[in-house]
């Protein structure tokens, strides 16, 4: 999720790994250090496919906006007619050629901070970026989110050094407004999600934030944004991972004025709780407190964590999982499975987060473990290169056929 993700140096690219999976049945190709796992996610997604399967019958069309990692605000200095951006603008393709309608990108405090440097670069790449978007006849959503602290750049130094002020969680709020502004006067995203996993920017900010400030803070927010979107360009969202403590987005959903909520979906299980469960609750909840609101996901992806597996969510080994190839038949089944509640509950967009793996996987190596998230460049370096190549993996394809439109123009059936 965007709380566990640190930032590596962009490794050499290699060439790319398409790599075979397992059916879902067949678990004896799965390592055998995974197969338990694995035939426990596939037993929490027969849960959920349940879960979903008992909703009432839906007509949403959630446009996908897979996440387009290397074009978060750490990377900002990818300008044009830099290799990096090219390798942006080559994803960018990539995506569009999967039938994606939206990237997702993240802008993490304290990058838009006047307090912190000059914005004006990271402003000026975020343009061109949103230029280049919808060129494509795409969307932009951006999440603000914050610096982990444990990075060693200055900008995690910064955000570590917060909580030492006299008045720590107004002095947050405040430079959050001021990029806030900044984004929506600068940048011009679609969608514009200012609020997304409270428990864990108070983790990082080693602050707390009640639902009730958060609340109040986003309609003074929202009014200040209003005069400077006049026409209502950006739709403005907030909201919380679905392991956040409920009441977050009980009082976002009480907001007259903002447009959705946000969910964050990793886990299916964790302990004794059913999140997939969770997550339909709190959205039936937001439709009875305001049936006008909208819903986004802007951050899914199945965590390869057992339930009772220590780390909870913030385990960096289990992220470090996903790379390999294996693990395909789960995550085609998991995207079906946000479809199908995206279409069931009539969410606008899903944002597919580890999007790199549309085009790039690994075989199994029992000795040399991937580094989470050291590993992370590297293997968007390599997708980048499949993508240029036109090379994507199975659940690339998958992923295409899940935008596919049928001829009557609704999208192609799920997989199930």
């Amino acid at each position: 999720m965007a709380g566990a993700i640190g930032f590596a140096t962009l490794a050499g690219a290699a060439r790319p790994a398409l790599v075979g999976s397992p059916s879902d049945g067949d678990v004896t190709a799965v390592p055998a250090r995974y197969r338990a796992l694995f035939q426990e996610l596939q037993q929490e997604l027969d849960a959920g496919r349940k879960d979903v399967a008992a909703l009432p019958d839906g007509d949403g069309h959630p446009s996908m906006a897979p996440a387009l990692f290397t074009a978060s605000s750490a990377f900002a200095s990818s300008l044009p007619g830099t290799p990096r951006w090219k390798d942006i603008v080559t994803m960018l393709d990539g995506f569009k050629s999967l039938g994606a309608g939206a990237v997702s990108v993240m802008i993490s405090f304290p990058d838009l901070c006047r307090e912190f440097h000059d914005p004006g670069p990271v402003l000026e790449f975020y343009a061109a970026l949103s230029h280049a978007v919808h060129a494509r006849g795409m969307k932009l959503l951006v999440e603000q989110f914050v610096y982990p602290p444990f990075l060693p750049v200055p900008a995690s130094q910064f955000v570590a050094a917060i909580k030492r002020l006299p008045d720590p969680e107004k002095a947050y709020l405040d430079w959050d407004t001021q990029e806030a502004e900044l984004i929506v006067s600068r940048i011009h995203p679609d969608y514009f999600s200012v609020v997304t996993e409270p428990g864990t920017c108070d983790r990082f900010l080693g602050i707390h934030i009640a639902a009730s400030d958060y609340a109040r803070w986003l309609k003074g927010l929202l009014a200040d944004l209003s005069t400077l979107d006049p026409e209502h360009r950006t739709r403005i969202g907030a909201g919380a991972g679905a392991w956040d403590p409920p009441q977050y987005v009980d009082a976002f959903a009480r907001i007259r004025g903002l447009d959705y909520i946000d969910f964050h979906f990793y886990p299916l299980k964790l302990g004794d709780q059913d999140y997939t469960a969770t997550l339909l609750a709190e959205m039936n909840r937001v439709k009875a407190e305001d049936p006008s609101k909208k819903l986004v996901m802007s951050e899914v992806w199945l965590y390869k964590h057992g339930a009772d597996e220590a780390g909870g969510v913030f385990d960096p080994a289990a992220y470090g999982r996903d790379r390999y190839g294996f693990w395909t038949p789960l995550d085609q089944r998991f995207l079906a499975l946000m479809a199908e509640i995206g279409r069931k509950e009539d969410v606008s967009v899903i944002a597919p987060y580890f999007s790199q793996f549309f085009f790039y996987s690994a075989a199994f190596d029992p000795v040399r473990r991937p580094s989470w998230p050291a590993c992370m460049m590297r293997e968007w370096t390599r997708a980048a290169a499949a993508a240029q190549a036109g090379q994507t993996t199975p659940l690339g394809r998958d992923f295409r056929s899940l935008n596919a439109p049928t001829s009557g123009g609704a999208k192609a059936p799920l997989k199930r």
